[in-house]
């Protein structure tokens, strides 16, 4: 289930679109791993629960029937559905507030994960207090649903005892007597010696078929708690088939109703991007341009400036097929053809080899030619040569977020840019955190006409280069 689940879970970035499309699930790491864990071990325990109590029924049924006849096994048979039934119904509450166990501990857990990943941020605001309120109150949240749900347990626990067992064991004597009392039964005829023999044989199946009875009545007990996790598990799958078929639920704004997502049409072409009458909408509706038209041919470069919020990284993200196409043609090279350097470039866990060449792997790499002189040519461009003897080499395996600096990983990311050699790139604000010592001589010196040089040989690369403070920088304001 886990590698099924995974394989739908990263096709077609469907990571990405459940987090910024789909609002259905907030924490899907909770989902893929603790909740599957327990969907699977719920289902493992409720055949461990019901095979053998199934199977002493089964036996004590026939015995007794043929003994005893019809009477006394129906009855303990009726006692079985009408107490399932009664418990079934007093369970209900059980599937919800499992689900919603679930999903408050994966607030819990994702506030936790997220004060690690940004702790240095916190750390410079001191904001320790603020964030402990935040964790008090999801704990707090988690903790007073799990009080309330152990007390219905409790109270369900009492109700299963008396129902399962005791009562279970009064219906069967009282049902086994019967036939010893009746004065129509063969049993008359016996001695007294021999009818206590049997009172006491058949007695002790009774007492077996309601213990059997029992367990199997006690086993929906953690029916009603798989059903959570089956919920949980169900509305996985439905929106990760949805996201893969490409449907999102998402809250509109207003007027938005109207509009269809993936309603235009999707060309792949070598060496050309063109938007053909493509709208500008993000996923909730909020439409930032109603037509936008332009057409870039390989070897050209485009400026893409505007103040904040005006559509520049909704652009790109329509471009990388991130955020659905609400109309237009958009034409466009294929996956793999197309580069984009982020302003936060990620690190991956792996070797230096492994930052160069992502997302390709180093035997990936290998197989595509790319020696480690051409590599270390590469870190070399990028003003980057020094760690290979600070870290051990290409083969160094370190946690790089926290190793290399902001400006190293945006020169990585540039190194990564020369091993795939796209047809274009993309560039957001990929130089804002490197120094002015390593900028001035990339612009002025030789290292730029080599730079120029490397590549003029790997392609036309076609840079979008954003936001406004990048041109404020260059002196470009008025291009």
């Amino acid at each position: 289930m886990t590698r099924r689940l995974i394989d739908d879970y990263l096709k077609n970035y469907t990571y990405y679109r459940m987090s910024n499309l789909d609002n259905r699930i907030a924490n899907a790491d909770q989902l893929l791993t603790n909740d599957v864990d327990k969907f699977c071990e719920s289902i493992a325990e409720l055949y461990c629960n019901t095979a053998k109590p199934i199977l002493d029924i089964g036996i004590y049924v026939y015995r007794l029937w043929t003994t005893l006849g019809g009477q006394t096994p129906m009855a303990m048979l009726g006692y079985l559905l009408i107490s399932g039934v009664f418990l079934t119904h007093l369970r209900r509450p059980t599937g919800k507030m499992t689900a919603q166990e679930q999903k408050l501990e994966g607030e819990y857990r994702h506030i936790n994960a997220r004060l690690i990943t940004y702790s240095e941020e916190v750390a410079f605001y001191n904001g320790n207090a603020r964030e402990k309120v935040t964790l008090i109150a999801s704990f707090n949240k988690l903790l007073n649903h799990l009080r309330n749900f152990l007390h219905f347990r409790v109270f369900m626990g009492v109700i299963d005892n008396v129902v399962a067992k005791y009562f279970a064991s009064i219906v069967g004597f009282w049902v086994v007597s019967l036939p010893f009392l009746s004065k129509t039964h063969e049993l008359v005829r016996m001695t007294n010696q021999e009818r206590s023999r049997l009172y006491y044989t058949y007695g002790r199946m009774l007492v077996k078929l309601a213990e059997a009875i029992g367990r199997l009545v006690l086993a929906g007990r953690e029916l009603t708690r798989l059903a959570g996790f089956t919920a949980r598990v169900t509305q996985l799958r439905q929106v990760l088939s949805d996201l893969n078929s490409g449907k999102y639920t998402r809250t509109m704004v207003a007027g938005s109703e109207n509009l269809i997502p993936n309603n235009g049409k999707l060309i792949f072409r070598d060496n050309i991007i063109k938007f053909d009458k493509v709208p500008l909408i993000t996923p909730n509706g909020d439409i930032l341009i109603k037509e936008l038209t332009f057409e870039v041919q390989s070897g050209m470069n485009v400026l893409v400036c505007g103040p904040n919020g005006s559509g520049k990284s909704s652009l790109f993200r329509i471009l990388g097929e991130l955020w659905p196409l609400f109309g237009g043609t958009l034409t466009k090279p294929p996956r793999g053809k197309l580069f984009y350097i982020p302003q936060k470039p990620y690190m991956t866990l792996g070797s230096l080899r492994d930052q160069i060449t992502y997302p390709h792997s180093s035997a990936e790499a290998k197989r595509r030619g790319a020696s480690d002189k051409m590599l270390e040519e590469h870190l070399k461009l990028v003003q980057l040569d020094y760690l290979l003897k600070r870290e051990g080499g290409l083969d160094a395996i370190a946690d790089w977020l926290d190793v290399l600096s902001g400006g190293e990983k945006q020169r990585i990311a540039m190194a990564r840019l020369f091993y795939h050699a796209p047809q274009f790139a993309i560039l957001d604000e990929c130089t804002s955190a490197v120094s002015v010592d390593v900028e001035a001589p990339v612009n002025t010196s030789v290292q730029y006409r080599r730079l120029e040089k490397v590549l003029r040989n790997i392609g036309q690369l076609n840079f979008y280069h954003y936001p406004t403070s990048f041109f404020f920088n260059n002196g470009m304001m008025g291009s």
